[in-house]
């Protein structure tokens, strides 16, 4: 196993990174299995290491729509 630094966030710190709504965080993380949020005691936070792996995912899937609609021309140059 590696062994890698995370930081657990809190819910503000994790709406700097994704900025949306405290509902919409948690309906995302009810379908999403890298934002469920870890409980600790009577406190909620979530793996700095998971969110960046779910924009990371989130920015390749929107890249990979944006180069197969792009027309030949100005797919060659995105390479």
């Amino acid at each position: 196993m590696i062994e890698q630094k995370d930081k657990l966030l809190k819910l503000n710190e994790l709406r700097e990174i994704i900025p949306v709504s405290r509902a919409t965080i948690y309906r995302l993380a009810t379908k999403i299995p890298l934002l469920k949020p870890i409980k600790i005691g009577g406190s909620t936070f979530w793996s700095e290491n998971n969110v960046k792996v779910y924009v990371e995912e989130l920015k390749t899937k929107n890249m990979n729509i944006l180069t197969n609609k792009l027309p030949d021309n100005l797919t060659n140059i995105q390479k």
